[in-house]
C-alpha cells in the first residue's frame, strides 16, 4: 500500500512537471552507443527520470520483501503457536474449574507442546492434579511454580494447600512460614500457619505467629486480644504442677488481654486459691465478673477458703455483685443470697422478674425453692414441673457436678480460639453433649450452713404444667 501511494505520488509530480516544462527550451540527448542517439525534450526527460525512479523504488520494495519473507513467516508461525497455547491454557483452566478432569488433562498436554510460559503450564498442571485428587502431583507442580519468577507466592500457597489435603501439616506449615517471610500484603500465609498450629494444639507456636501477624498488620483489635487470651489460657492448662508459676504468669497475661474471658479469670483464681492467696483470687474473680459475669466465677468465689464462715463467703459474693449489679447473673446471685438469709419474699420477687424475662430450668427451680421456703408449696410444685421442660442455660449447663468448669479438651480450645477470639462467644461442650449439670435449683450452700431449706427438691417424673402468663405474690404464711 505504501509503495502504491509512492508511485501515484510520482505520477502526480510527473504530470505537474511535464505541464510546467512544456515551454522550456532545454532538452536532453542520450547517447545509446550502437543503439543510436535519443534526443528528448524537457517534458520527456522529466518523465523518464520519474519512471526510472519508480522502477527503482518498486524493485527495492520487491527485493526487500523477498529477503524479509522468512522472518515474517517465522513471526506468523510463532503468533499462531502462541494463540494455540493461550487457547489450550484457557480451555484447560476453565475445564479444571468446571471439574472436567478428562478435558483438563487433555488441554494440559496440549498446552505443554505450545505454551512458552512455564508458569501457566505448571498452574494448569497443578489445578488438574487437584481436581483429580492427586495431591502429591499437585504439590510437586506448585513447588516448581514457586521456584519461578513471579510464581513464588502462588506456588507456596498451592503447595501448602496440597500438603494439608494429604495430611502433611508439617510441610503445610513450612510452606506457609516461607510465604510469611516474603514481603507481601497477602493474609493467607498468616492465616494458614496460624490455623494449622491451632488445629494441632501448638499453643506456644500459635502465639508466636499471632505476634508476627500483629507486626504485619494481619490482625488487630479485639480479635487479636481475645485470641491471645484463649491461647494463653489453653497453654497454662497444659503445664505440669511444678510449672505453676509459669501458668500463673500466662493466666495473668490472658486476663490482661481480655478481662471478659471467664475461663482465664476462673483458672487464674484457682491457681491463687491453691497458693492460699484468697484476697488476690477474689480480686481476679471480681475483675472477671465486672467484664463478663459467669456462674462459674460465683461458684468458685463462695468456696475460695474452707476456713471462711458464712459471713465472709457472703461478703465475697456481695462484692462480686457490686462490680456489675444490673447484670442477670448478679440478680440471680442476689436472689440466692436472699434465700440463704431466709428472705424468701425478696428472693421470690427478684426471681419472678427474671423468669418473666427468660424462663429457664435453672430459674424455675430457684423460684420453686424460694416459694417452698415462703410456704406456697402448690405454686412451687407448678414451677418445679415447668423446670423439667424449660430450656437449659448453656453457661450453667457447663457447670460440672464435680465443681469443674471450663474443662476443655484440646479440640475445644481450638474452637474457642475462633468462637471467642473472633466473635466473643463461649463454646459449651457439656451443654452440646447434654451431659449432667450442676443442680441449679440449690441455693448457695454457704460454709457452715446446712438446713432443710438448702436441700435440693427433686422434679417430678412427669411434667405437664404450662407457665402462667404472670405471677401473683403468694399469701403471707407463718413459718
Amino acid at each position: 500500500m505504501i509503495v502504491l501511494f509512492f508511485i501515484l505520488l510520482l505520477v502526480v509530480i510527473a504530470g505537474v512537471a511535464i505541464t510546467m516544462a512544456g515551454n522550456l527550451p532545454v532538452g536532453m540527448t542520450l547517447d545509446l552507443g550502437s543503439w543510436g542517439v535519443w534526443e528528448l525534450d524537457a517534458a520527456e526527460a522529466i518523465l523518464l527520470v520519474i519512471t526510472l525512479g519508480s522502477l527503482v523504488v518498486l524493485l527495492w520494495w520487491l527485493f526487500g520483501n523477498l529477503f524479509m519473507l522468512p522472518s515474517r513467516f517465522s513471526r506468523s508461525r510463532k503468533a499462531s503457536k502462541i494463540d494455540k497455547a493461550n487457547k489450550s491454557l484457557a480451555d484447560g483452566l476453565l475445564a479444571a474449574e468446571a471439574g472436567d478432569v478428562a478435558l483438563a488433562k487433555k488441554m494440559a498436554k496440549k498446552s505443554a507442546q505450545h505454551a512458552s510460559d512455564d508458569r501457566m503450564k505448571l498452574l494448569l498442571e497443578a489445578r488438574t492434579a487437584e481436581i483429580s485428587d492427586d495431591w502429591s502431583g499437585a504439590e510437586r507442580a506448585w513447588g516448581q511454580l514457586a521456584r519461578l519468577p513471579g510464581g513464588q507466592l502462588a506456588g507456596l500457597r498451592g503447595a501448602a494447600s496440597a500438603a494439608s489435603a494429604r495430611g502433611d501439616t508439617l510441610s503445610a506449615e513450612t510452606r506457609a512460614r516461607e510465604a510469611l517471610e516474603l514481603k507481601t500484603t497477602a493474609e493467607w500465609p498468616f492465616n494458614t500457619l496460624f490455623d494449622s498450629q491451632v488445629a494441632a494444639g501448638h499453643w506456644r507456636a500459635a502465639l508466636e505467629t499471632l505476634i508476627l501477624g500483629e507486626k504485619r498488620g494481619h490482625i488487630s483489635g479485639d480479635s487479636l486480644r481475645r485470641r491471645r487470651a484463649v491461647l494463653y489460657t489453653a497453654l497454662s492448662t497444659g503445664l505440669a504442677n511444678e510449672q505453676r508459676k509459669d501458668a500463673q504468669r500466662l493466666l495473668a497475661e490472658a486476663i490482661k488481654a481480655a478481662p471478659g474471658f471467664p475461663a482465664a479469670a476462673w483458672h487464674g483464681a484457682r491457681h491463687l486459691m491453691g497458693d492460699g492467696k484468697i484476697k488476690s483470687a477474689q480480686g481476679v474473680l471480681e475483675l472477671g465478673w465486672k467484664a463478663r459475669p459467669h456462674p462459674a466465677l460465683a461458684q468458685l468465689s463462695r468456696r475460695l477458703s474452707a476456713e471462711d464462715g458464712e459471713r465472709s463467703a457472703s461478703a465475697r459474693l456481695k462484692s462480686l455483685i457490686s462490680t456489675n449489679p444490673d447484670h442477670r447473673e448478679s440478680r440471680i446471685l442476689k436472689s440466692e443470697l436472699a434465700m440463704a438469709d431466709k428472705d424468701w419474699l425478696s428472693a421470690v420477687k427478684e426471681l419472678a422478674l427474671l423468669v418473666e424475662e427468660k424462663p429457664t430450668a435453672r430459674l424455675c427451680l430457684l423460684l420453686a425453692n424460694a416459694l417452698d421456703g415462703y410456704g406456697d408449696t402448690d405454686e412451687a410444685a407448678r414451677w418445679r414441673a415447668m423446670a423439667a421442660t424449660a430450656a437449659r442455660e448453656p453457661e450453667w449447663s457447663d457447670m460440672d457436678p464435680r465443681a469443674k468448669a471450663f474443662d476443655y479438651s484440646a479440640r475445644d480450645w481450638s474452637r474457642l480460639v475462633y468462637e471467642f477470639g473472633d466473635a466473643g462467644r463461649l463454646i459449651h461442650p457439656r451443654y452440646e453433649a447434654s451431659e449432667r449439670e450442676l443442680e441449679a435449683g440449690k441455693p448457695l450452700a454457704l460454709p457452715g450452713k446446712a438446713n432443710a431449706a438448702n436441700e435440693v427438691p427433686k422434679a417430678p417424673a412427669a411434667a405437664t404444667a404450662t407457665p402462667p402468663t404472670d405471677y401473683a405474690a403468694p399469701k403471707e404464711t407463718s413459718e
